[in-house]
Parts: structure tokens; C-alpha cells; sequence
């Protein structure tokens, strides 16, 4: 994304205070400031995140729902809190997200709560191309586990999505399509909306991988329509370790 972009509405941003905001960048690496360019990794953590953090360990630290004493009520307060605030950040509601330690864990999540007692041999699950190892592997282990299969979804030389092709693998026996959101590798947005729609009128569960695109533009899960999104804190300035699932209504109350 260039800068005009980022910009907005032609407003100049200041590189120069965007930096230091991130703590970590003032080091110099080689005798150099270090230029930081694995984003698509990591994120690197504004001071705001790291204050609050510390603060957290400092002056609340206690068990989530598991504590009736003031720090106890605090450090529930404080998670319930930033529910509220990731619900309206995706557009849902608060009880459908369910926090985790990563995109990786929800992905499994996903596999093993909803797909693991559903699949059955011949079953199919469809998964793109450009896809992140921790949005193969869980299904590729679940397949090899219920004798289900794998189709994946091919993807041109620029690395769009072949949508013909990708409708031509749905069917009856397609149980899930998961799909990333943006590619870690290739930066490709995908139209996850209209793979979403497909997925649907074929009886389809639809998952959606937003590791990736969070952090990059805004993001309305009710306007996306699949059944599950995730992603990772860390890759949104969050710290290491946390992460989100959300679950239509329905489908969660199903499992």
C-alpha cells in the first residue's frame, strides 16, 4: 500500500512520529535505525500496548472469572472490556467471540469442535492455494483422520482466486471452505465475501482467515457472512499469545 493511500484524503502523515510510537524502533541494528519489514510475520507493539500490558501485570494481575477479590473483578472487567471492544471492532456481538492464544489455535478449534464430529468419508474441504500452513494442516490432519478430502482452490499467475474453478469443486459432499482474507505471502486480497456466498448454496460452511487482513482495512464480519472468522493479536499490535474466534450464533449454539 503506498503512502497516498495510507494517507486518506491527501492528509501527509508523519513518518517520523508513526515511528515513535514503536519503542522497538528506535534501536539501531549495524550501527543503522532499523528498518523493520516483517510485518506480515509480526507486528511490532506501539508503547500504548506495552504500558498497558505492564500495567496490567503491575497493578491488576488475577485470575479472569475466577476471583471474587477487587484484583479478581478488575482483571475480569478488563477482559469482558476488551470483548466489548473487539464485537464492535468486527461488527458482531460479544458472546460470539471466543478468545483463544492465536489464529492457529482457532483454526484447530474450528477443525476439531465443528468439523471433526460432521465430516465423513468423502466428505470434501476446500482450501485456496495461497494459504497460511495453519490453515492446511488442521484439515489435512482431519482429513487424513475421517477419510475425508482436500480440493484446493487454484489461483492465476498474479495470485487471484480462479473462481470458475473454485465453483466447479464445490458440491454436495463440500462441508468447509476456509480461506484466507489477504495472503501473508502474496499480499492478494481475496473476495472472500463472494466465496463465502458459493460456499453457502452449495450447503457449505464457510471459515474466513483474517490474520492478515486486520491489521490492513477495515473489516465487517456480519457483511462478510461466514461462519468463522479468526485471527491473532500480534498481528494487530496486540501482544504474543492471544487471539479471536467468532462463530455465527446458530452455528455455535449447533455445537
Amino acid at each position: 500500500m503506498n503512502r497516498e493511500a495510507l494517507s486518506g484524503a491527501g492528509t501527509a502523515i508523519d513518518w517520523a512520529r508513526v515511528r515513535e510510537d514503536f519503542p522497538l524502533l528506535a534501536r539501531q541494528v549495524n550501527g543503522k535505525p532499523l528498518i523493520y519489514l516483517d510485518s506480515a510475520n509480526t507486528g511490532q507493539k506501539p508503547a500504548s500496548v506495552i504500558q498497558t500490558v505492564d500495567d496490567f501485570y503491575r497493578q491488576h494481575n488475577a485470575n479472569v472469572s475466577r476471583a471474587v477479590h477487587t484484583l479478581g473483578t478488575e482483571a475480569t472487567d478488563a477482559y469482558e472490556g476488551a470483548r466489548k471492544r473487539l464485537a464492535r471492532f468486527l461488527n458482531v456481538r460479544p458472546d460470539e467471540l471466543v478468545l483463544c492464544s492465536g489464529t492457529t489455535f482457532a483454526i484447530n478449534l474450528v477443525a476439531y469442535s465443528w468439523a471433526l464430529p460432521r465430516l465423513k468419508a468423502g466428505d470434501t474441504i476446500l482450501v485456496s492455494r495461497m494459504e497460511h500452513h495453519a490453515n492446511i494442516v488442521p484439515w489435512q490432519q482431519l482429513a487424513a483422520a475421517k477419510g475425508a478430502k482436500i480440493r484446493v482452490i487454484p489461483v492465476d499467475d498474479s495470485g487471484q482466486v480462479l473462481l470458475d474453478e473454485y465453483k466447479k469443486l464445490l458440491n454436495d459432499r463440500t462441508k468447509i471452505v476456509s480461506v484466507t482474507q489477504v495472503s501473508n505471502a502474496l499480499g492478494t486480497v481475496v473476495p472472500v465475501k463472494q466465496i463465502v456466498e458459493l460456499a453457502h448454496r452449495a450447503g457449505a460452511k464457510a471459515l474466513v482467515d483474517g490474520a492478515h487482513s486486520i491489521s490492513h482495512m477495515r473489516v465487517d464480519v456480519q457483511d462478510i457472512g461466514a461462519d468463522f472468522f479468526v485471527f491473532s493479536g500480534h498481528k494487530v499490535f496486540g501482544p504474543t499469545g492471544i487471539g479471536v474466534v467468532w462463530g455465527k450464533r446458530e452455528v455455535l449454539e449447533d455445537m
